[in-house]
């Protein structure tokens, strides 16, 4: 007989996309360029899978990836590397979400699932950990953004609800209010995380350059290679 080994309990799911020009980073791409733009994701995509690391015994790191017609076993793995890879499926990013996480609450039996993208790519495996930490006490854990969003969302698998990422006004301001709303009025516990800065705006990227202009990492060696860390 062959031993089975249980898949971990944990997840942690990066929304993230293949890097490719015009379709990413669109809103800093107004400012600073498609070419510029897709160097910056670049950047912080390297950066964001660096911090976080690699999967453990206890959780799994899996990159759930969004269609498009460049995808292919080559340009998956130049972008993600050797981590567990998925495709997206949904119409919107709601549905995405509710997706990735019924499916790997049901079929793959995790019992706690916590998702994050690539807006944030000094987010480190200590803030993922302790997050997982949270999880064994309270039923969600959520991570607010200073704009409004979140950076991270988690839960148990014994209360997940879908409907918690259903009618979102995804992109503004209201995100963060609407879903912490929305678990309290299930009654569910939620532990909240400290705020933390995304890059979305060319704003964000100039408050980043001069917050890292003697950091390592691609990121803030591209930027200081642009002098925007002057």
């Amino acid at each position: 007989m062959f031993p089975t080994t249980p898949p971990p309990t944990r997840r942690l799911l990066v929304f993230a996309r293949l890097p490719e020009l015009g379709e990413v980073k669109t809103r800093l791409a107004e400012s600073i360029g498609e070419e510029k733009a897709l160097a910056v994701y670049r950047a912080m995509l390297s950066d964001l899978l660096q911090s976080i690391g690699v999967s453990s015994p206890e959780m799994e790191i899996e990159i759930a990836w969004a269609p498009t017609a460049v995808a292919n076993g080559e340009t998956l793995r130049a972008a993600f590397g050797e981590h567990s890879l998925a495709m997206q499926t949904g119409t919107n990013l709601g549905e995405r979400l509710a997706m990735a996480f019924s499916e790997r609450f049901f079929f793959h039996r995790a019992q706690m699932i916590i998702a994050i993208g690539v807006d944030d790519p000094r987010l480190s495996r200590a803030v993922i950990d302790h997050a997982f930490g949270l999880l064994e006490s309270c039923e969600w854990v959520i991570g607010p953004a200073t704009d409004g969003g979140y950076y991270l969302i988690g839960c148990r698998t014994a209360i997940f609800r879908p409907e918690i990422f259903a009618d979102m006004p995804w992109g503004t301001a209201s995100v963060l209010q609407m879903t912490l709303k929305r678990i309290r009025e299930w009654s569910n516990t939620v532990a909240v995380l400290p705020v933390r800065d995304d890059i979305d705006v060319i704003e964000d990227l100039q408050r980043f350059a001069t917050e890292t202009r003697d950091a390592e990492g691609e990121l803030p060696r591209l930027l200081r290679s642009w002098g925007m860390a002057a």
